[in-house]
């Protein structure tokens, strides 16, 4: 505790202070959402092949719904871009910006539409990745994503 503190605060304070700043070490979580399930179990395999948390959803509501209720614990959110019904990846990530949640998020894409990369990159995207993804590269984008 820097010195600082130390004249303001006194050792019971200090110490009720640490609990509340002072998180215990996790692996990173991220949250993959993706409308395949083959997808989602090799995906996941992968993620957590890295020593990394992996949670899923199959679709935007259900990426919601466990957002708002493990915001604080997902560190990456990983999304298809193009699945199956209401709340296409895009669609998603504007949901979020709109209710006020900001995630690191990477794009994954079976297609290369330019206004899809555009619009992705003018969401404020970390990443676009194309489907089928190289193992390698996605554990990279991972890591410097996290």
């Amino acid at each position: 505790m820097p010195h600082a503190y130390r004249n303001l605060l006194d050792d019971e304070e200090i110490e009720a202070l640490l609990e509340i700043t002072v998180r215990p070490e996790r692996p990173p979580t991220v949250l993959l959402v993706d409308d395949d399930p083959q997808v989602l179990a090799e995906m996941r395999e992968l993620i957590e092949s890295a020593d990394l948390q992996c949670l899923t959803a199959s679709n935007s509501a259900q990426a919601l719904r466990r957002i708002g209720r493990d915001e604080s614990a997902i560190d990456l959110l990983v999304t298809d871009l193009c699945m199956e019904g209401e709340g296409a990846g895009l669609e998603l990530i504007r949901q979020l910006h709109a209710q006020g949640t900001f995630l690191p998020i990477i794009v994954l894409s079976g297609t290369t539409r330019a206004r899809d990369v555009v619009e992705a990159m003018r969401l404020n995207v970390l990443d676009f990745l194309l489907k089928p993804v190289e193992p390698e590269e996605f554990l990279r984008t991972l890591k410097r994503c996290l």
